[in-house]
Protein backbone atom coordinates (compact mmCIF):
# COMPACT_ATOMS: atom_id res chain seq x y z
CA UNK A 1 0.00 0.00 0.00
CA UNK A 2 1.38 3.03 -0.94
CA UNK A 3 2.23 5.92 1.65
CA UNK A 4 0.43 9.37 1.98
CA UNK A 5 2.84 12.04 1.83
CA UNK A 6 2.74 15.73 2.18
CA UNK A 7 5.96 18.15 1.66
CA UNK A 8 5.32 21.56 3.73
CA UNK A 9 7.13 23.76 1.04
CA UNK A 10 7.61 23.19 -2.12
CA UNK A 11 10.78 25.63 -3.39
CA UNK A 12 14.05 24.48 -4.59
CA UNK A 13 14.06 21.63 -2.44
CA UNK A 14 10.32 20.19 -1.35
CA UNK A 15 9.47 21.34 -4.83
CA UNK A 16 12.32 19.89 -6.66
CA UNK A 17 12.23 16.07 -4.78
CA UNK A 18 8.24 16.03 -4.20
CA UNK A 19 7.48 16.80 -7.83
CA UNK A 20 10.28 13.36 -8.82
CA UNK A 21 7.97 11.67 -6.29
CA UNK A 22 4.63 12.62 -8.05
CA UNK A 23 6.37 11.86 -11.53
CA UNK A 24 6.91 8.47 -9.96
CA UNK A 25 3.48 8.03 -9.12
CA UNK A 26 3.22 8.46 -5.29
CA UNK A 27 0.61 9.95 -3.31
CA UNK A 28 1.43 13.68 -2.57
CA UNK A 29 -0.23 16.70 -1.51
CA UNK A 30 2.41 19.96 -1.35
CA UNK A 31 1.05 22.71 0.73
CA UNK A 32 2.58 26.22 0.52
CA UNK A 33 2.33 29.50 1.91
CA UNK A 34 3.16 31.74 -1.20
CA UNK A 35 -0.74 32.00 -2.51
CA UNK A 36 0.73 32.87 -6.08
CA UNK A 37 2.84 29.15 -6.20
CA UNK A 38 -0.05 27.28 -4.95
CA UNK A 39 -2.49 28.80 -7.53
CA UNK A 40 0.46 28.37 -10.49
CA UNK A 41 0.56 24.29 -9.58
CA UNK A 42 -3.06 24.01 -9.43
CA UNK A 43 -3.78 25.62 -13.09
CA UNK A 44 -0.55 24.45 -14.68
CA UNK A 45 1.36 22.08 -12.68
CA UNK A 46 5.20 21.93 -11.10
CA UNK A 47 7.69 22.83 -14.14
CA UNK A 48 11.07 21.21 -13.13
CA UNK A 49 13.96 22.85 -15.42
CA UNK A 50 17.89 21.33 -14.99
CA UNK A 51 20.85 22.01 -16.34
CA UNK A 52 20.09 20.88 -19.60
CA UNK A 53 16.84 20.27 -21.39
CA UNK A 54 16.80 16.53 -21.29
CA UNK A 55 15.76 17.00 -17.47
CA UNK A 56 13.17 19.55 -17.78
CA UNK A 57 9.64 17.92 -17.20
CA UNK A 58 6.22 19.55 -15.96
CA UNK A 59 3.59 17.36 -13.36
CA UNK A 60 0.48 17.94 -12.62
CA UNK A 61 0.52 18.20 -8.38
CA UNK A 62 -2.00 18.58 -6.00
CA UNK A 63 -1.58 21.69 -4.08
CA UNK A 64 -2.57 23.07 -0.86
CA UNK A 65 -2.45 27.05 0.65
CA UNK A 66 -1.56 26.52 4.22
CA UNK A 67 -5.32 27.65 5.06
CA UNK A 68 -6.74 24.29 3.15
CA UNK A 69 -4.54 22.50 5.13
CA UNK A 70 -7.98 21.70 7.67
CA UNK A 71 -9.80 19.44 4.68
CA UNK A 72 -7.25 17.01 5.24
CA UNK A 73 -9.19 16.10 8.05
CA UNK A 74 -12.09 14.36 5.67
CA UNK A 75 -9.02 11.68 4.31
CA UNK A 76 -7.04 9.23 5.16
CA UNK A 77 -4.23 10.27 7.37
CA UNK A 78 -0.85 11.43 6.29
CA UNK A 79 2.30 9.22 6.98
CA UNK A 80 5.14 11.22 6.49
CA UNK A 81 5.46 14.57 6.17
CA UNK A 82 8.48 16.56 5.03
CA UNK A 83 9.50 19.49 6.05
CA UNK A 84 11.19 21.69 3.48
CA UNK A 85 10.26 25.38 4.91
CA UNK A 86 12.95 27.65 5.60
CA UNK A 87 14.38 27.22 9.45
CA UNK A 88 12.51 29.92 11.13
CA UNK A 89 9.46 28.13 10.13
CA UNK A 90 9.69 24.90 11.58
CA UNK A 91 7.61 25.31 14.43
CA UNK A 92 4.22 26.51 13.03
CA UNK A 93 5.32 24.18 9.81
CA UNK A 94 4.84 21.16 11.95
CA UNK A 95 2.35 22.42 14.08
CA UNK A 96 0.46 22.69 10.94
CA UNK A 97 0.49 19.07 9.59
CA UNK A 98 0.83 17.21 13.42
CA UNK A 99 -2.98 17.11 13.46
CA UNK A 100 -3.41 15.07 9.73
CA UNK A 101 -0.55 12.25 10.75
CA UNK A 102 -1.39 8.91 11.08
CA UNK A 103 -0.61 7.29 14.35
CA UNK A 104 2.64 5.99 13.16
CA UNK A 105 2.96 9.12 11.05
CA UNK A 106 6.73 10.63 11.34
CA UNK A 107 7.62 13.89 10.41
CA UNK A 108 11.40 14.82 8.16
CA UNK A 109 13.33 17.44 8.19
CA UNK A 110 14.57 18.38 5.04
CA UNK A 111 15.85 21.60 5.20
CA UNK A 112 19.09 23.45 5.72
CA UNK A 113 19.89 24.44 9.60
CA UNK A 114 19.59 21.61 12.15
CA UNK A 115 16.36 21.61 13.41
CA UNK A 116 15.25 18.11 14.27
CA UNK A 117 15.10 19.06 18.26
CA UNK A 118 12.38 21.97 17.34
CA UNK A 119 10.19 19.36 15.21
CA UNK A 120 11.18 16.60 18.33
CA UNK A 121 9.57 19.38 20.48
CA UNK A 122 6.12 19.88 18.68
CA UNK A 123 6.05 16.20 16.97
CA UNK A 124 8.10 14.17 19.53
CA UNK A 125 11.68 12.17 19.03
CA UNK A 126 9.85 9.00 18.01
CA UNK A 127 7.80 11.02 15.16
CA UNK A 128 10.62 13.01 13.88
CA UNK A 129 13.92 12.08 11.58
CA UNK A 130 15.95 13.87 9.24
CA UNK A 131 17.21 13.79 5.56
CA UNK A 132 20.56 15.11 5.07
CA UNK A 133 20.17 16.81 1.45
CA UNK A 134 23.89 17.36 -0.02
CA UNK A 135 25.34 19.30 -2.80
CA UNK A 136 22.16 19.75 -4.61
CA UNK A 137 21.58 23.12 -5.44
CA UNK A 138 18.08 24.98 -6.92
CA UNK A 139 15.95 27.74 -6.64
CA UNK A 140 12.44 28.56 -7.21
CA UNK A 141 12.97 30.86 -10.15
CA UNK A 142 9.21 31.87 -10.56
CA UNK A 143 5.94 30.95 -9.21
CA UNK A 144 5.27 27.18 -10.69
CA UNK A 145 8.93 26.80 -11.45
CA UNK A 146 11.65 24.91 -9.72
CA UNK A 147 15.17 25.04 -11.23
CA UNK A 148 18.07 23.03 -10.29
CA UNK A 149 21.68 24.97 -10.65
CA UNK A 150 23.96 21.84 -9.88
CA UNK A 151 24.88 18.84 -12.37
CA UNK A 152 22.58 16.01 -11.41
CA UNK A 153 25.15 13.05 -9.03
CA UNK A 154 26.64 10.74 -10.89
CA UNK A 155 29.31 10.12 -8.03
CA UNK A 156 27.48 7.16 -6.76
CA UNK A 157 27.27 8.54 -3.54
CA UNK A 158 23.75 9.80 -2.54
CA UNK A 159 22.49 13.39 -2.35
CA UNK A 160 20.13 12.31 0.42
CA UNK A 161 20.68 11.12 4.03
CA UNK A 162 17.93 9.45 6.02
CA UNK A 163 18.44 9.43 9.44
CA UNK A 164 17.05 8.67 13.32
CA UNK A 165 17.85 10.95 15.87
CA UNK A 166 18.91 8.45 17.98
CA UNK A 167 21.60 6.71 15.36
CA UNK A 168 19.41 3.54 14.51
CA UNK A 169 19.20 2.28 11.02
CA UNK A 170 15.67 1.67 10.97
CA UNK A 171 12.56 0.05 8.66
CA UNK A 172 11.18 3.14 8.68
CA UNK A 173 14.49 5.12 7.77
CA UNK A 174 15.07 2.48 4.96
CA UNK A 175 11.55 2.86 3.91
CA UNK A 176 12.42 6.66 3.48
CA UNK A 177 15.21 6.50 1.60
CA UNK A 178 14.28 3.83 -0.83
CA UNK A 179 11.01 6.37 -1.65
CA UNK A 180 13.37 9.28 -2.43
CA UNK A 181 15.53 7.09 -4.84
CA UNK A 182 13.35 8.40 -7.90
CA UNK A 183 14.12 12.42 -6.41
CA UNK A 184 17.68 11.52 -5.90
CA UNK A 185 20.28 9.23 -4.80
CA UNK A 186 19.31 8.07 -1.08
CA UNK A 187 20.39 5.91 1.60
CA UNK A 188 20.30 5.72 4.95
CA UNK A 189 23.22 7.35 7.76
CA UNK A 190 23.53 6.22 11.53
CA UNK A 191 25.36 9.34 12.10
CA UNK A 192 23.01 12.18 11.61
CA UNK A 193 23.96 14.75 13.73
CA UNK A 194 27.52 14.33 12.13
CA UNK A 195 26.42 14.84 8.53
CA UNK A 196 23.87 17.49 9.84
CA UNK A 197 26.98 19.51 11.13
CA UNK A 198 29.19 18.29 7.79
CA UNK A 199 26.72 19.74 5.67
CA UNK A 200 25.78 23.23 8.33
CA UNK A 201 29.78 23.64 7.28
CA UNK A 202 29.43 24.49 3.73
CA UNK A 203 26.09 26.30 4.71
CA UNK A 204 28.25 28.88 6.87
CA UNK A 205 30.98 28.82 4.43
CA UNK A 206 29.23 30.34 1.75
CA UNK A 207 25.53 31.03 2.30
CA UNK A 208 25.83 33.79 4.33
CA UNK A 209 28.86 35.32 1.86
CA UNK A 210 27.07 35.39 -0.96
CA UNK A 211 24.33 37.38 0.74
CA UNK A 212 26.40 39.91 1.76
CA UNK A 213 28.91 40.45 -1.29
CA UNK A 214 26.39 40.31 -3.65
CA UNK A 215 27.92 37.17 -5.28
CA UNK A 216 26.97 34.21 -7.04
CA UNK A 217 28.50 30.72 -6.13
CA UNK A 218 31.36 31.08 -9.17
CA UNK A 219 31.72 34.86 -8.53
CA UNK A 220 32.45 34.12 -4.89
CA UNK A 221 34.75 30.99 -5.12
CA UNK A 222 36.46 32.53 -8.04
CA UNK A 223 37.78 35.67 -5.67
CA UNK A 224 41.03 35.14 -3.95
CA UNK A 225 40.19 37.25 -0.57
CA UNK A 226 36.33 36.41 -0.57
CA UNK A 227 37.37 32.55 -1.19
CA UNK A 228 39.62 32.91 1.53
CA UNK A 229 37.18 34.11 4.34
CA UNK A 230 34.87 30.89 3.00
CA UNK A 231 38.37 28.78 3.83
CA UNK A 232 38.73 30.45 7.27
CA UNK A 233 34.80 29.87 8.12
CA UNK A 234 35.22 26.25 7.01
CA UNK A 235 38.04 25.75 9.22
CA UNK A 236 36.29 27.43 12.25
CA UNK A 237 33.20 25.45 11.64
CA UNK A 238 34.68 21.94 11.56
CA UNK A 239 36.38 22.91 15.31
CA UNK A 240 33.21 23.16 16.57
CA UNK A 241 32.02 20.05 15.27
CA UNK A 242 34.53 18.44 16.30
CA UNK A 243 34.45 20.18 19.79
CA UNK A 244 31.27 19.11 20.45
CA UNK A 245 32.23 15.39 19.87
CA UNK A 246 30.34 15.10 16.14
CA UNK A 247 31.68 12.73 13.85
CA UNK A 248 31.77 14.46 11.13
CA UNK A 249 32.16 13.43 7.08
CA UNK A 250 33.62 15.22 4.20
CA UNK A 251 31.21 16.13 1.86
CA UNK A 252 33.04 18.20 -0.53
CA UNK A 253 35.83 18.33 1.36
CA UNK A 254 38.94 16.74 3.30
CA UNK A 255 38.22 18.12 6.94
CA UNK A 256 42.03 18.12 8.09
CA UNK A 257 42.70 19.53 4.85
CA UNK A 258 39.74 22.66 5.15
CA UNK A 259 41.11 22.98 8.69
CA UNK A 260 45.13 23.16 7.83
CA UNK A 261 44.13 25.83 5.45
CA UNK A 262 42.05 27.91 7.52
CA UNK A 263 44.66 27.87 10.21
CA UNK A 264 47.62 29.11 7.98
CA UNK A 265 48.92 25.91 6.04
CA UNK A 266 50.04 27.31 2.47
CA UNK A 267 49.73 23.69 0.58
CA UNK A 268 46.59 22.78 2.15
CA UNK A 269 45.03 26.62 1.03
CA UNK A 270 46.32 25.72 -2.26
CA UNK A 271 44.72 22.73 -2.13
CA UNK A 272 41.49 23.48 -0.91
CA UNK A 273 41.74 26.62 -3.43
CA UNK A 274 42.24 24.22 -6.13
CA UNK A 275 39.29 21.63 -5.29
CA UNK A 276 36.50 25.01 -4.82
CA UNK A 277 37.63 26.39 -8.50
CA UNK A 278 36.75 22.64 -9.50
CA UNK A 279 33.67 22.09 -8.06
CA UNK A 280 32.90 26.01 -9.50
CA UNK A 281 33.03 25.48 -12.83
CA UNK A 282 30.27 22.78 -12.63
CA UNK A 283 27.69 25.20 -11.71
CA UNK A 284 25.09 27.05 -13.47
CA UNK A 285 26.28 30.83 -13.95
CA UNK A 286 23.84 32.16 -12.00
CA UNK A 287 23.75 29.77 -9.20
CA UNK A 288 23.78 31.58 -5.53
CA UNK A 289 23.21 29.77 -2.50
CA UNK A 290 19.73 30.05 -0.31
CA UNK A 291 20.41 33.02 1.86
CA UNK A 292 22.13 35.04 -1.31
CA UNK A 293 18.69 34.33 -3.23
CA UNK A 294 16.86 35.30 0.03
CA UNK A 295 18.94 38.90 -0.22
CA UNK A 296 18.10 39.60 -4.21
CA UNK A 297 13.95 38.58 -3.27
CA UNK A 298 14.38 40.84 0.13
CA UNK A 299 13.56 37.90 2.35
CA UNK A 300 14.52 37.02 5.59
CA UNK A 301 17.51 34.56 5.95
CA UNK A 302 18.32 31.80 7.86
CA UNK A 303 21.51 33.24 8.98
CA UNK A 304 20.62 32.70 12.34
CA UNK A 305 20.46 28.88 11.83
CA UNK A 306 23.47 28.95 9.82
CA UNK A 307 26.47 31.30 10.84
CA UNK A 308 24.68 32.27 14.00
CA UNK A 309 24.81 28.08 15.38
CA UNK A 310 28.17 28.33 14.96
CA UNK A 311 28.96 31.19 16.54
CA UNK A 312 26.47 30.53 19.61
CA UNK A 313 27.91 26.76 19.77
CA UNK A 314 31.40 27.91 19.78
CA UNK A 315 30.70 30.14 22.38
CA UNK A 316 29.06 26.99 24.38
CA UNK A 317 32.51 24.40 24.07
CA UNK A 318 35.09 27.23 23.98
CA UNK A 319 35.99 27.28 20.48
CA UNK A 320 36.92 30.46 18.49
CA UNK A 321 34.07 31.41 15.58
CA UNK A 322 33.82 35.17 16.05
CA UNK A 323 34.25 35.28 12.37
CA UNK A 324 30.30 33.54 12.29
CA UNK A 325 29.42 35.99 14.40
CA UNK A 326 30.60 38.99 12.66
CA UNK A 327 29.19 37.33 9.14
CA UNK A 328 25.78 36.84 11.39
CA UNK A 329 25.97 39.80 12.14
CA UNK A 330 26.63 41.69 8.67
CA UNK A 331 23.80 39.39 7.02
CA UNK A 332 21.02 40.94 9.64
CA UNK A 333 22.42 44.44 8.10
CA UNK A 334 21.64 43.58 5.23
CA UNK A 335 18.63 42.09 5.60
CA UNK A 336 16.80 45.24 7.25
CA UNK A 337 17.98 47.42 4.49
CA UNK A 338 21.03 49.01 6.39
CA UNK A 339 23.63 48.02 4.22
CA UNK A 340 23.63 46.88 0.01
CA UNK A 341 25.17 43.57 -0.34
CA UNK A 342 29.02 44.45 -1.43
CA UNK A 343 32.20 42.72 -1.12
CA UNK A 344 33.37 45.86 0.64
CA UNK A 345 31.06 44.51 3.65
CA UNK A 346 33.54 41.43 4.18
CA UNK A 347 36.61 43.47 3.42
CA UNK A 348 37.94 43.52 7.35
CA UNK A 349 36.89 40.08 8.16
Amino acid sequence: MSKRIAIIGSGAIGGYMGAHLVRAGEDLTFVDAWPEHVEKMRSDGLLVKGMSAEEDFSTPVRALHISDVQSLNREAPIDIAFIAVKSYDTDWATQLILPYLAGDGVVVSMQNGINEDAIAAIAGWGRTLGCCVGMHGGEMTQAGVVQRTTPVNTSGKPDLLIGETHGRITPRAQEIAALLQSAAPSDTTSNLWGVRWSKLIINAMRNGVSAVTGMSGKERDNDDAVRWLTIRLGSQAIRVGQAMGLSLEPISFDLDQLVAAGEGDIAARDAISRRMIETMAVRSDTQRPSMGQDIRKERRTETDAINGLVARRGVEVGVDASLHAKLNEIVKMVERGQATPSPALVAGL
